[in-house]
């Protein structure tokens, strides 16, 4: 079984490898779930934020100017291609109230209840140990801090997905369960914050879904996320013929409306 280091680091690779593709039209559930985030999370001015997994910056970006005029947030990720395009896009929206650190959300350094609010979205299943990261998150929370994150629920991406799954798996792919199902239902959600200690839990869903227009979005979704750590086992022969098969296998879901991404989205909300 792989450690965690070794884990962190091949998640890190993937992500570096599609930081530059990251923010594209067939990846718009992003800024979908930020402002849903906000909207939950009803952050005010002043209030000192915490980003964890910032990736390309969609929260921070969306946050930050409702915490002026002395808020700040605060974004880590472990993956510096991310934080390099997510300083591209703070200096393009003129934010100046945001810091950009490389770090392990398992070890934060930051002081003991430091902040009002800590966000994470779509980012604490990839995580190995998420019990001691989510108790890390509450030693920098305020007494009364609000946490919230997001994971996808068991409906999101499939049928495609399956499909892919399937397909890479005739290629020699060996495939686990992947990351983003770890926290696939509001009750994994929820009994994984109440061990960590966290009180006034809740959590709901919300289907951010949308059409794609064509298979080639779909192939576009899959190059710029973390499929893309399956797509680079294989050799480049290998990879043309996986993508011309898959994507056949995708045409046949497509209706008069396009091909339905489903991306039914769990939002977990609880109090130190």
């Amino acid at each position: 079984m792989m450690d965690n280091d070794t884990l962190k680091q091949n998640i890190t690779t993937v992500f570096d490898l599609v930081a530059n593709e990251y923010n594209n039209p067939a990846t718009r559930f992003f800024p979908f779930t930020a402002d849903r985030i906000v909207d939950h999370l009803k952050p005010r001015p002043n209030s000192r934020i915490l980003d964890v997994a910032c990736g390309t910056g969609i929260v921070t970006i969306t946050l930050a100017p409702m915490l002026l005029p002395g808020g700040r947030v605060q974004a880590i990720d472990l993956s510096e291609k991310m934080l390099d395009v997510a300083e591209q896009q703070i200096k393009r929206h003129g934010l100046g109230n945001v810091d950009l650190h490389l770090m392990d959300a398992e070890r934060l350094d930051f002081k003991r209840e430091y902040f009002d609010a800590i966000v994470c979205s779509f980012g604490l299943f990839f995580i190995p140990d998420m019990s001691k990261a989510l108790c890390e998150w509450r030693r920098v929370l305020k007494p009364h801090g609000q946490l919230l994150f997001t994971s996808f629920a068991c409906t999101a991406f499939k049928p495609l997905a399956d499909l892919f799954i399937e397909r890479i798996q005739g290629f020699g792919i060996e495939v686990d369960k992947v990351r983003w199902q770890r926290l696939e239902t509001s009750a994994d959600c929820q009994q994984l914050l109440d061990a960590c200690g966290y009180t006034n839990i809740k959590t709901h869903t919300e289907q951010l879904g949308y059409h794609l227009g064509s298979e080639q979005d779909w192939w576009e979704l899959c190059w710029s996320t973390g499929f893309r750590g399956m797509l680079e086992q294989l050799d480049a022969l290998q990879l043309a013929e996986f993508r011309q098969l898959h994507l056949q296998d995708i045409a046949l879901q497509k209706t008069e409306k396009g091909i339905w991404l489903d991306i039914e989205v769990i939002f977990s909300l609880a109090t130190k």
